[in-house]
């Protein structure tokens, strides 16, 4: 096939022919990818940011985060309710019994509002007040001391 005075070849389809990407569509494309991470960024980090939670702070135990890939148990907490014991959230055997020593995951944080505590995730959302019926909510794992470390709740 014969060039033309571009040094395109005559008679090749366009498309077949290629067209250079100019500096203009690929600045925007540039810019809409850093755009696009910095959104992702952004929702990122504020889903990981600390909320305002309601009422006084109540102390509880945590893990710490959890090893990248980390399992989790399948152990279940038996049936237990949440109670506010002096300036602390304490799960109580539901039957009486004594209390279940916990350790809850990292960034869980408990607070007492309206005369009622609860415990709430490391995104702020709530997820147990006190005296609800907690059966089979906690999966985790016991230690060899006896406490229970929760890695998982179940939510209704």
């Amino acid at each position: 096939m014969a060039e033309d005075a571009t040094g395109s070849r005559t008679g090749q389809d366009p498309a077949e022919r290629g067209t250079p990407v100019s500096g203009r569509v690929m600045a925007v494309v540039l810019l809409l990818a850093v755009v696009a991470v910095g959104v992702g960024a952004f929702v990122w980090l504020d889903i990981r940011a600390p909320r305002d939670l309601p009422g006084t702070a109540l102390t509880i135990a945590n893990d710490p985060p959890a090893a990248s890939g980390a399992s989790c148990g399948t152990d279940v907490v038996p049936p237990a309710r949440l109670l506010v014991v002096g300036d602390s959230l304490t799960l109580i055997a539901s039957d009486g019994g004594a209390d279940i020593a916990v350790v809850w995951p990292a960034g869980y944080a408990a607070r007492e509002a309206a005369g009622r505590g609860g415990l709430y995730d490391a995104t702020g959302y709530l997820v147990a007040q006190e005296g609800e019926n907690l059966q089979e909510r906690f999966f985790g794992s016991t230690a060899a001391d006896g406490t229970f470390h929760v890695c998982r709740i179940a939510r209704d």
